[in-house]
């Protein structure tokens, strides 16, 4: 019994150590900006053609975001970056070293018409494939499952790389143990996993605050942030413990989306879902003063449990994952660190679910600013209702007695309830253009 809790226990740190990293800039079109890098990285010489082929959701959150230290938007331009500045090597940062040469030389690119970008609707739910054309031949990298899972890199037809399959099944078994979980488990290890292993978590809500900063003080993208921090200031909505995780989390996302050049922490791949699994919390133990290590853990609990939730509506989705996965994550954690017992901790999750459910992900972009700070301010306030024995009750839609299955109900709905969300909301968005 002990040897299974051990092997869980290794698991779920992984998933932690795995899933929570800095990225520079949104992470569908800097997953793009990476696999155009690496291909053109093992072929060199001059560009004649870039060819880009991707999953539907990886084009629907590329479209209308801004890339990190500059002013454009855009799938396009990512991909002309790739191939002007983009290192392979910093992975999510592969931007890092944008400058106003890259950016002039990436315009000159796109005036030539050689980049094309296609969707692929029949090679799963997470797929990048870039090929770069140039005098010395043709340079392929393939992208699956996640935004930095190479799988595959060729040059000249002679293949360079090709991921062992054992080490994608590694992952997959690791999702299946996390996926098979009850949440108790995931509260046990957090409440009991040594801090040196978790320690590090204590970082992201630095770097998160302080890009939050940027927003309210630049105003950048639609600067909803700053508004609510106006509207605090003169009194006209309370300065209160959602509303400051409303305004920081929206200052957070308006700088990211609008391209500002600093690293967010990710969550589960996703820079936005990492902005509101962590700032709302960090809120709420600044307000309540707790020490760094409970801190930390809870930060633990938040990431963990909106990892457990994508394991059910996949990386990417129909639906808006800051509110369903990392809005939910948060809401866990903020109930326990208000001291939540086993039932307050679920019905708050059921709550959340059942609040937010219906938000629809229709790309990354500016907007998604207005959708995080909804999701940051509920987080709490689903917290402090559930630790009031406030709860949704059992059986309203897709919520169930017991927490497990409603995050799966979730998921079937996700999954089977809207298979073709993803392909009409592509077409509103290209008829926009």
């Amino acid at each position: 019994m002990e040897s299974l809790k051990e092997e869980i226990w290794i698991e779920l740190s992984k998933i932690l150590e795995e899933g929570v990293k800095p990225a520079l800039g949104c992470t569908e079109p800097v997953a793009v900006g990476l696999a155009v890098s690496k291909a053109f990285q093992v072929i060199q010489g001059n560009v004649k053609k870039i060819k880009v082929t991707l999953s539907p959701n990886i084009f629907k959150n590329g479209m209308r975001v801004g890339i990190p230290g500059t002013h454009e938007k855009g799938l396009v331009f990512a991909t002309a970056l790739g191939i002007t500045c983009g290192d392979p090597q910093l992975e999510l940062e592969v931007f890092q070293r944008v400058n106003s040469k890259a950016i002039c030389e990436a315009d000159e690119l796109i005036k030539r018409e050689c980049i094309d970008i296609t969707i692929e609707y029949h090679k799963g739910s997470f797929y990048i494939e870039a090929e770069v054309i140039t005098d010395k031949g043709n340079g392929l990298c393939v992208i699956k499952d996640s935004h930095t899972n190479i799988v595959l890199v060729k040059a000249n037809e002679r293949i360079l790389f090709s991921k062992d399959n054992r080490k994608n099944s590694e992952k997959e078994n690791r999702e299946t143990i996390l996926k098979g979980l009850p949440l108790k488990e995931i509260q046990d290890f957090v409440e009991n996993v040594p801090l040196s292993q978790i320690e590090f978590l204590l970082e992201g809500a630095k770097m998160n605050l302080e890009i939050a900063q940027v927003g309210l003080k630049n105003r950048p993208g639609a600067g909803i942030g700053a508004a609510l921090n106006k509207l605090a200031l003169n009194h006209k909505i309370k300065m209160d413990m959602p509303n400051r995780a409303r305004i920081l989390t929206s200052a957070a996302c308006d700088a990211r989306m609008a391209g500002i050049k600093m690293p967010v922490m990710t969550t589960s791949g996703s820079g936005n879902q990492g902005l509101t699994a962590i700032i709302p919390l960090t809120v709420v133990c600044k307000y309540l003063q707790v020490e760094d290590e409970k801190l930390a853990r809870a930060l633990a609990f938040s990431h963990l449990t909106t990892a457990y939730i994508k394991t059910f509506i996949g990386k990417l989705s129909p639906i808006c994952g800051c509110a369903v996965a990392a809005g939910i994550g948060a809401c866990a954690a903020i109930t326990w660190v208000l001291g939540g017992n086993s039932q307050q901790i679920g019905g708050a999750i059921k709550n959340m679910a059942g609040s937010l459910v219906g938000m629809i992900c229709d790309g990354a972009k500016g907007g998604c600013a207005f959708k995080i700070s909804t999701a940051a301010a509920e987080s709490i306030i689903q917290a402090e209702l559930a630790m009031e024995n406030v709860f949704i009750d059992d059986l309203d839609g897709i919520i169930s007695s017991e927490v497990e299955k409603t995050i799966k109900n979730l998921g079937k709905f996700c999954t089977y309830g809207m298979k073709d969300a993803d392909k009409v909301m592509i077409e509103i968005m290209l008829e926009n253009k």
